[in-house]
């Protein structure tokens, strides 16, 4: 083989990568297959009703989600309690993937940043967050516990366990 002949074979096409590539594209040439940022958002709604529907049920009534201009934090749900409470609820979770819910730390340090960030506004509401998934050990564990240690969040609420749930009625 000459040096040419090696050349031709290093700009070779896989045929069969290009038809596999070809077969995840719709007529418009858009791709079918999973995106992750969009599955990520379809969770997120999915999670959101989850936890909207929780809070109902325990007799919370649900406010809109405000958006706190002087320290750049969206609040996923702002709830009245039945005990007439105004609270603050962060929503970080998902059934999906490796590491849902809290699981992912840059998930766990966005919700605990948000809390710190709502603690300097004056008098702020609890803010809690409901998880589909709690770390249970590692760094995850240890952030958590410092950030509920030092009270930049009130709760943080796995919503698939039932006692863990009933800490709602303390709002």
């Amino acid at each position: 083989m000459n040096d040419e002949d090696s050349q031709l074979q290093l700009i070779d096409v896989d045929f069969d990568e290009v038809r596999s590539r070809k077969a995840d594209l719709d007529k418009t040439g858009t791709s079918k297959a999973p995106n992750f940022q969009s599955l990520g958002v379809s969770q997120g709604r999915d999670f959101a009703r989850q936890c909207d529907q929780l809070l109902e049920s325990h007799g919370y009534t649900l406010h809109g989600s405000p958006t706190e201009q002087d320290i750049g934090v969206e609040i996923d749900r702002e709830a009245t309690s039945p005990s007439g409470t105004l609270v603050w609820f962060e929503y970080k979770g998902s059934v999906r993937g490796k590491r849902p819910g809290l699981m992912r730390t840059d998930t766990l340090k966005k919700a605990i940043a948000n809390g710190a960030l709502v603690k300097v506004l004056p008098d702020p509401p609890p803010f809690v967050v409901l998880t589909s998934h709690v770390p249970t050990s590692g760094s995850g564990l240890a952030m958590l516990n410092a950030a509920m240690n030092v009270g930049y969040l009130c709760d943080v609420i796995p919503i698939f366990d039932y006692e863990a749930v009933k800490r709602l009625k303390n709002f």
